[in-house]
């Protein structure tokens, strides 16, 4: 049977926010994304999920660096905490935390995409084959590298859609808000990947999904265009309890 997760609706919605963001679409040109994907503990994956998602098996995590060269409130990077999970058999992931580099990115993804990030620092290099990130999220500061990467066709570049809970006409519900690249220039995957953590906190949840066990990464360098949040189901979502 499948085992769902913990979170209530009402706990997974973010506050209401109208902060005058700039207006959707975002068309963004040449952003690079590194992504990595990897093993996580049952009871971490399970506390991080809503009530109406269930986990795959094994459970894991992605982490997700994405550097915007430009965009309606500037350049700026963002690590996202993924938990990869399931909704009507299909894959999906769920947004467990957020990290960006500056305030107007932080408020444009409570106002436009209904999630909640923190300001921090994300550092992001490329040597030859190899590449390296530092993300300082609170209590946690997470280091991972993508080395020997190897160039792969651009059709090797996939993301599962990524959802949050947001307040909807019937209530709580789920809300996909990512979108397909719309051009990838560029594309690596790298199967030596490794993740390592320094942590001061261990209720932070980027260290409660610290990677088990590192699967894979994929880089890629791609045009994106950002919508609006596109409902999942209209019918209110059942409380965890």
């Amino acid at each position: 049977m499948p085992q769902f997760g913990r979170i209530s609706a009402a706990s997974a919605v973010a506050p209401s926010s109208n902060g005058g963001s700039p207006s959707l679409p975002w068309t963004i040109l040449g952003a690079t994304v590194q992504m990595v994907t990897f093993e996580v503990d049952i009871e971490a994956a399970l506390d991080a999920l809503p009530a109406m998602l269930s986990r795959p098996a094994p459970p894991y995590a992605r982490l997700l660096l994405t550097d915007y060269p430009d965009s309606p409130v500037g350049p700026y990077r963002e690590a996202l905490l993924l938990v990869a999970c399931r909704f009507a058999m299909l894959p999906r992931q769920y947004i467990a935390a957020s990290l960006v580099t500056c305030e107007g990115a932080r408020a444009a993804n409570l106002e436009l995409w209904k999630y909640q990030s923190v300001v921090g620092d994300i550092d992001a290099t490329r040597d030859g084959s190899r590449f390296s990130a530092t993300i300082k999220a609170p209590g946690v500061e997470v280091a991972f590298t993508s080395g020997d990467a190897q160039e792969t066709g651009v059709a090797a570049i996939r993301y599962d859609p990524t959802l949050v809970v947001a307040d909807g006409e019937q209530g709580p519900g789920l809300f996909t808000v990512s979108s397909e690249p719309d051009a990838v220039s560029s594309a690596w995957i790298a199967r030596d990947a490794q993740l390592t953590y320094a942590v001061t906190d261990r209720s932070s949840v980027w260290w409660k999904l610290r990677s088990l066990n590192p699967i894979t990464s994929t880089i890629a360098i791609q045009d994106m265009e950002l919508v609006e949040p596109r409902p999942v189901r209209s019918s209110p979502m059942v409380s965890a309890g």
